[in-house]
């Protein structure tokens, strides 16, 4: 199209689509602002400008407070160099990292260069992070005592390795999802490692070289292998919702699901076989994969504490380890007792057993990410007594898990329970702690091991009558 370059094409399309934006956004100010509410907003402001003076005085009296705070970036610099690129790891799960919409997909399909668009969405969104960094630490050096280098080297950092991530979050985006959980193992693995043995300047500067190798490696395959289907499905919802829309229309913005994670999986083309367990298999699939986005941000939150705990304090280490293992099990027994008020499943009687049976799997996959980086930490920690801790994780998880799924059958079952096996299970916690003071406290597992195999036994036993 002479005359008409990809700059005018694609300037053509976000031009429009700021326009169709702006028109939305002012139908709703129109209908959730009059004249009234404008005016106490109008107050409210200057109240919150005027009040930009009394927080800087407020901010001086935490003088100290800043200082530590200044002295721990200073200190903590390369672990948190090596610590962000994590985030675009787990990004790629959900984002591909460059908006490349079905509108922009449909301009390649045109005789415009795809390569030149996709730059051009690139620098828009490097110019727009620097810009928002810009104004971030604009406001952090007015009213923080911190030295102002520190800051701008940080946010200058932060911005460097979202230019550097770009490519790798892109790629990443279109490979399966243990391909993605093998890299995050791999760079909490390293971080571990690095902080554990004091080295983390030089894995610091590994990741970043194998960052820029990555960059340089998939420049020329930038195009290959693309699930473009998928890549324009997350960006037109991304683009299109709208929060503040959403909650004055009372209109819940839906992402439409023509590809999941678990589409193109070998057990899904395979014939299906019409057994108890297999069915009760994809029930549970299909649930998970409805609310995987709750899943991986629980279990994703709770791997984070664990993580940033480690660098904290032993003592808060242990802590966060007590709690996310309490989190855990009572997250999971509130999914069953859901599993049974959602879909098919509440308008069909179905085998309660089975059910919990064939969620055992789903369990295991999902506490996975969860344990590594604890079975790390115990081993680092109380050396050959480690084995002793991971056995008292395990036994406490089992204990809880068990205690927890028995009082969500109940539920189910609309029966009263007395709490004091679920107070017992809490109570078992604490042993975690004790660890400090002494790991032999870990010898327990041995108690709690054997109320799980004769609880077990028992529970045979009365169900065939031997």
């Amino acid at each position: 199209m002479r005359g008409f370059s990809s700059w005018h094409a694609y300037w053509f399309i976000r031009l429009n689509r700021f326009r169709k934006k702006k028109e939305i956004k002012k139908r709703l100010v129109a209908m959730s602002i009059d004249k009234t509410t404008a005016f106490y907003l109008l107050v409210v402001g200057g109240y919150l400008f005027a009040s930009i003076f009394i927080f800087n005085d407020y901010l001086a009296m935490y003088q100290d407070e800043f200082l530590f705070i200044e002295q721990q970036a200073e200190m903590r610099f390369w672990l948190i160099l090596m610590i962000v690129p994590i985030r675009y790891v787990f990004q790629a799960f959900r984002f591909p990292g460059l908006f490349i919409s079905s509108s922009e997909y449909q301009l390649g399909m045109l005789p415009f260069s795809m390569r030149r668009i996709t730059l051009y969405i690139a620098l828009e969104k490097w110019v727009k992070q620097f810009i928002r960094y810009l104004m971030i630490g604009a406001i952090v050096v007015l009213l923080t005592p911190i030295n102002p280098i520190l800051i701008w080297l940080y946010f200058f950092i932060f911005w460097f390795i979202e230019v550097l991530m770009t490519i790798p979050q892109w790629k990443l985006f279109q490979m399966k999802w243990y391909v993605k959980l093998c890299v995050i193992s791999a760079l909490l693995l390293i971080n571990i490692v690095g902080t554990l043995t004091g080295t983390t300047i030089l894995f610091s500067v590994l990741i970043l070289i194998v960052v820029l190798l990555s960059n340089f490696y998939w420049y020329g395959k930038i195009f290959t292998n693309i699930n473009w289907g998928r890549v324009t499905e997350v960006n037109d919802y991304l683009i299109w919702s709208m929060p503040l829309v959403a909650r004055a229309t009372k209109t819940k913005f839906k992402r439409q699901r023509r590809y999941n994670i678990f589409l193109n999986s070998a057990t899904r083309k395979k014939p299906f076989s019409y057994t108890e367990s297999a069915i009760y298999k994809r029930l549970w699939l299909q649930y998970f994969r409805e609310n995987i986005e709750l899943v991986v941000k629980v279990i994703g939150g709770l791997l984070l504490a664990i993580i940033v705990l480690f660098f904290v304090h032993d003592l808060a280490a242990l802590i966060g380890i007590a709690i996310s293992i309490h989190v855990l099990t009572t997250f999971i027994a509130s999914l069953y007792v859901d599993r049974f008020h959602t879909g098919i499943v509440q308008v069909l009687p179905w085998n309660v057993d089975s059910f919990k049976r064939t969620v055992n799997r789903w369990v295991l996959i999902g506490c996975i990410p969860l344990f590594i980086p604890i079975f790390i930490y115990s081993y680092a920690r109380f050396s050959w007594h480690g084995s002793l801790f991971i056995l008292l994780l395990i036994s406490l998880f089992l204990f809880n898990y068990i205690v927890k799924m028995e009082n969500a059958a109940k539920v189910l079952d609309k029966k009263l329970d007395s709490s004091l096996k679920g107070f017992l299970s809490f109570l078992l916690l604490g042993f975690i702690l004790l660890c400090e003071i002494n790991p032999y406290f870990s010898l327990v597992s041995i108690g709690i091991f054997s109320w799980i195999y004769f609880e077990k036994r028992y529970f045979v036993r009365k169900r065939y009558g031997v």
